[in-house]
């Protein structure tokens, strides 16, 4: 599975790489403006973060402690890789479509507040699954 994992986060920055150079290239050639080129890679990068954390909840694995611990895991995960998708997706169409002073605020503001509410959640979570005890000692 890591491997597969691998291969795959390896092909995509592979071809991010390339695309940025291809980009770079149609922009010496006059083919592409600079900022038609900065905008495909941001919307790619957005794409990116939105993939990636759509496959967040499916990652988490086998649980080694209690069943609360891993249902708090499982939710904090899950809240993070909805947030997160929903983030990556409108950092892309900020950039695909919003001007660039807005696009240039708006994805950060928009990333950093799903980062900061995935953390926060998190923590959230698993603060109150340690503060509470069920009534048979988990």
């Amino acid at each position: 599975m890591i491997i597969q994992r691998l291969a795959f986060s390896l092909a995509l920055a592979i071809g991010l790489i390339a695309t940025a150079a291809l980009l770079r290239y149609g922009q010496g050639a006059g083919w592409v403006t600079e900022d038609t080129a900065e905008r495909a890679i941001q919307v790619l990068v957005g794409l990116m973060l939105a993939a990636y954390a759509n496959l967040m909840p499916k990652d988490l694995g086998r649980s080694l402690g209690s069943i609360r611990a891993a249902a708090a895991a499982q939710r904090a995960v899950r809240i993070g890789g909805w947030s997160l998708t929903l983030a990556g997706l409108a950092s892309a169409a900020l950039w695909a479509f919003a001007p660039r002073a807005v696009a240039d605020v708006g994805s950060i503001v928009v990333i950093a507040s799903a980062l900061l509410l995935t953390l926060g959640f998190a923590g959230w979570t698993f603060s109150t699954c340690h503060r509470t005890r069920l009534p048979d000692g988990n």
